[in-house]
């Protein structure tokens, strides 16, 4: 009942639709993979910069906070023994 070139018409249009549908989800999907890619790359050298920087401060902390520490303690000590030694006490 319907002519022919009605049903060509519907048929095309169907067919563009469908071929700009996957050309759109083909469109999303490429700048999800790009996007996908950069976060990689962004959290990627994130992860080097925090290993980066607990390795600095290992570092500083072996080689300056623990000495100055154990500097400290001996000055404490030696504090201790001139005040023994001066016989002054501590008032509390």
């Amino acid at each position: 009942m319907v002519p022919d070139f009605v049903q060509d018409i519907a048929f095309y249009v169907g067919f563009v639709r469908d071929l700009l549908l996957l050309t759109i989800l083909l469109v999303i999907l490429i700048l999800v993979f790009s996007i996908y890619r950069k976060v990689s790359q962004a959290l990627n050298s994130a992860g080097r910069i925090l290993d980066n920087t607990e390795e600095i401060v290992n570092t500083v902390s072996e080689n300056i906070v623990r000495p100055a520490s154990s500097g400290s303690g001996v000055a404490f000590g030696i504090g201790k023994m001139f005040a023994f030694l001066r016989g002054t006490k501590r008032k509390d």
